[in-house]
């Protein structure tokens, strides 16, 4: 705050003419708007989640006063057809077994209201997690080589060379519950004719990426022509392919959470990372951040 008033001439005025006790400055009180940027921060990248299916990305350290951490990512496609990795939260942990892994987990999707059943791949890092959550891949097998080949097959590479039906046939059997037997049948019917399709489409055949390829499949509607077919290519988006936010957000803990601040909670920790999403942050209306600031309690004075 110093800083700021000492290098910001807007900010030095306001400082200067509030009345001293009234300046909301109090470390309960940077606490509260900070709890409130973080909430807020949250809430954003859930309502662009919304319902849809998403992977998870945990990675494990030490912060600096030597406590287990779980850093939780998650990686969706939003409704602009973009793949997104927001962080979630950290977890402390008291070790890194399966079971208390798991339990974090748990307990954190409840804070948000996030289910487990909605997680469509997993992604690990950090030697004691790879040994240890196995059992949480009950639902979604590991990424192997055999998915990676089948995933391949849907580049729109080189007027779509790579495609393969029976592969992406195989693909769709990684997920269960997305693709009865009934709509496998179906999936194969639509495949033939999607392939068929795209390639006489010249607007499709400049394509790098299966990431391009989703979009244009929305922005020509054959997505709702071959409904399943895009299921397919939107759960292939989100596999987990890197923790680079997650590593990201243990260098974070270093800088906030350094041998000065070994007393901070883990909830005030956790708000305190708002700038790693500070892209999503800044987009926020200070309006919203006053108004729940403004809801937490009754206080003396507005924001």
């Amino acid at each position: 705050m110093n800083f700021l008033v000492n290098h910001n001439e807007d900010i030095y005025k306001v400082w200067k003419n509030y009345r001293g006790n009234l300046k909301l400055t109090s470390l309960d009180i940077q606490k509260d708007i900070v709890k409130v940027a973080a909430t807020v921060t949250t809430q954003v990248i859930l309502d662009d989640l919304g319902d849809d299916l998403f992977a998870i990305l945990i990675d494990e350290s030490h912060d600096i006063s030597v406590k287990e951490q779980m850093v939780v990512v998650i990686r969706y496609v939003n409704n602009e057809e973009k793949v997104i990795e927001c962080f979630l939260g950290v977890v402390h942990v008291s070790n890194t077994s399966a079971l208390t892994l798991k339990s974090g987990l748990e307990s954190l999707f409840a804070k948000y209201g996030l289910s487990l059943s909605r997680i469509r791949g997993q992604g690990y890092d950090g030697a004691m997690i790879d040994r240890q959550l196995q059992e949480l891949n009950n639902h979604f097998p590991e990424v192997n080589t055999e998915l990676l080949l089948c995933v391949a097959c849907l580049s729109p590479r080189d007027s779509f060379s790579a495609f393969d039906k029976e592969r992406l046939i195989r693909l769709a059997q990684f997920y269960p519950s997305e693709f009865s037997q009934v709509e496998l049948l179906t999936l194969d019917c639509q495949l033939e004719n999607y392939f068929l399709d795209v390639c006489s489409d010249s607007e499709f055949s400049e394509l790098e990426g299966i990431d391009d390829l989703s979009i244009k499949l929305v922005e020509t509607k054959k997505y709702v022509v071959y409904p399943l077919v895009y299921l397919l290519l939107k759960l292939s988006l989100i596999l987990p392919v890197a923790t680079t936010i997650a590593e990201k957000a243990f260098s974070a803990m270093n800088i906030i959470k350094n041998r000065m601040r070994n007393r901070m909670g883990d909830d005030w920790l956790n708000d305190c990372y708002t700038y790693i999403e500070r892209d999503i942050f800044v987009d926020v209306e200070n309006e919203k951040i006053i108004q729940h600031f403004q809801n937490m309690k009754n206080r003396r004075e507005q924001l």
